[in-house]
């Protein structure tokens, strides 16, 4: 019983946090997830920091003394009924941690997997979308916002921090975060950031430098989409590969080292798009469905007159598919166009970003 109390006297915080839009129920049981440096902890130490300290109980499932030491589900329970606890946290909770979850009044799992046998109702965090940068951010004026958001990207751990610890901390995260053999296959996911890719093929470049497993990069792989620290992209003039963007742009760029500045604009705007929850699909090289008749089409600095003329050099294509509505969004650039009977229009990410965010609705899957 001891380590339990040792778990209640404990008063978790973190002077980091900052507002997440993210909505948790107030008094019922749920499973929070997302991936690694997301801010899930911070959100829960958030959450539990509005209840009266004796009524919850928060225990971190990858403390040391679990090595040595380990709790049962029936202690657990008689603990919360004698101690009066209405709250069991149980954060970076993993399956067979206990032989079986507690009753109790109610029951948060935290973890990067979506355990779909817990009969909990899933809310899932993700990385910064651009919104809730602008709420980390000291900036004094749009445009140094926006290119603070293109140094240090969407996690929280690394956005807030001074950009000139940005590699260090970026470092430390990433080796934080990864064990040594996920960190040797994240290097050659990031020279594949934006790409049209098969897991073969990644498989193939991973083996050229590293002595690693067929079965154990498929793993990987499959454990990383879950978890959501890879993107797949379906692609509708493209069979058997997929578009993979990385979690974070900026990871991306600090592991790959020579990521032209494209491809990361290209993956700042398809972010966008899956954490506003927008269902969408690549044209190929062209851009982005994300209805049957619009177009999202990233295009960092092209000014009005030469994408005018990239437009009519595609204007069969865009017929053919039937596009209505062509939405260019760029660093700074604004202009709009009309191309026999299409609507084009130029708008910087920072107002698209925001303008375009789908509203508000319950994120339980």
């Amino acid at each position: 019983m001891h380590l339990l109390e040792y778990f209640m006297e404990l008063s978790p915080q973190n002077d980091l946090y900052r507002d997440r839009k993210l909505q948790l129920p107030e008094d019922s049981s749920f499973l929070l997830t997302g991936a690694r440096g997301t801010g899930k902890t911070a959100l829960i130490l958030d959450y539990l920091s509005a209840l009266p300290k004796e009524v919850w109980i928060y225990i971190d499932c990858q403390d040391p003394i679990f090595a040595l030491e380990d709790i049962d589900t029936p202690a657990l329970e008689r603990f919360v009924e004698e101690a009066h606890i209405e709250t069991v946290v149980l954060d970076h909770y993993y399956e067979g941690f206990l032989e079986q979850l507690p009753r109790c009044y109610q029951l948060i799992l935290v973890s990067r997997e979506a355990h779909t046998n817990t009969g909990l109702p899933t809310y899932t965090l993700y990385p910064l979308d651009y919104e809730e940068f602008l709420s980390f951010d000291r900036g004094t004026s749009a445009s140094t916002s926006f290119n603070r958001f293109l140094k240090s990207g969407t996690l929280p751990v690394v956005t807030d921090i001074d950009l000139h610890a940005l590699s260090q901390q970026m470092r430390s995260f990433f080796y934080g975060s990864f064990d040594e053999d996920e960190s040797r296959l994240m290097l050659i996911l990031a020279r594949y950031q934006g790409h049209r890719v098969s897991i073969h093929q990644l498989y193939s470049h991973a083996k050229e430098y590293f002595r690693i497993s067929k079965d154990w990069v498929y793993r990987t792989i499959k454990r990383f989409t879950e978890e959501g620290v890879i993107l797949f992209v379906e692609d509708t003039q493209s069979k058997g590969a997929r578009k993979m963007i990385l979690y974070d742009f900026a990871l991306s760029r600090y592991l790959s080292k020579s990521q032209p500045f494209p491809i990361t604009f290209d993956a700042i705007v398809v972010l966008a798009l899956f954490k506003h929850k927008i269902s969408f699909w690549a044209l190929g090289i062209h851009g982005y469905l994300i209805r049957e008749d619009e177009l999202i089409i990233p295009s960092a600095f092209e000014d009005e007159e030469h994408f005018w003329q990239k437009a009519y050099n595609k204007i069969h294509l865009y017929q053919k598919q039937q596009i209505r509505k062509i939405t260019i969004v760029t660093v700074s650039n604004q202009y709009s166009f009309v191309l026999n009977n299409i609507q084009f229009e130029a708008m910087p990410f920072y107002e698209w970003s925001i303008l375009n965010e789908e509203p508000e609705r319950d994120d339980r899957e």
